[in-house]
């Protein structure tokens, strides 16, 4: 049996509010961050940066495939921001960047890469699954 949340006057319990109201602002500040940190490295990949298309040869992919790379975070990050009019528009986008992130950091592991490229990966990851999982 679950406890029962909602006060006599169907009102949520205070301590409920609190923790709903935490997480909602938790949500806006790792969507925030993360879609700024989205953007700078698609900026990164639309550039073609010579670190990128390095890192990119290392973990033994395609060239040509960093500009689609680039638009997949700014679309992430597009949702992102939209989400905060539409919060499952949020949770999509949280969703989508959460794989992306973990294919990366797979991608890294796969091929034994160092910790120093591996772990940004490993991170927007944490975050990205962080941000999705204060948004449902």
């Amino acid at each position: 049996m679950t406890p029962n949340l909602v006060g006599t006057n169907a009102e949520i319990s205070p301590l409920l509010a609190i923790i709903l109201e935490r997480m909602s602002l938790t949500s806006d500040v790792l969507s925030v961050v993360l879609a700024l940190v989205c953007v700078a490295s698609a900026y990164a990949d639309l550039k073609m940066m010579p670190q990128i298309v390095e890192s990119m040869t290392k973990l033994k992919m395609p060239t040509r495939i960093i500009p689609a790379l680039g638009i997949a975070k700014i679309a992430g990050a597009a949702g992102l921001l939209i989400g905060f009019n539409n919060v499952d528009l949020r949770i999509y986008a949280a969703f989508c960047l959460a794989v992306y992130f973990v294919l990366a950091t797979w991608c890294h592991v796969r091929v034994r890469d160092t910790a120093a490229n591996t772990i940004p990966a490993l991170v927007l990851c944490l975050v990205s699954i962080a941000t999705l999982l204060v948004s449902i």
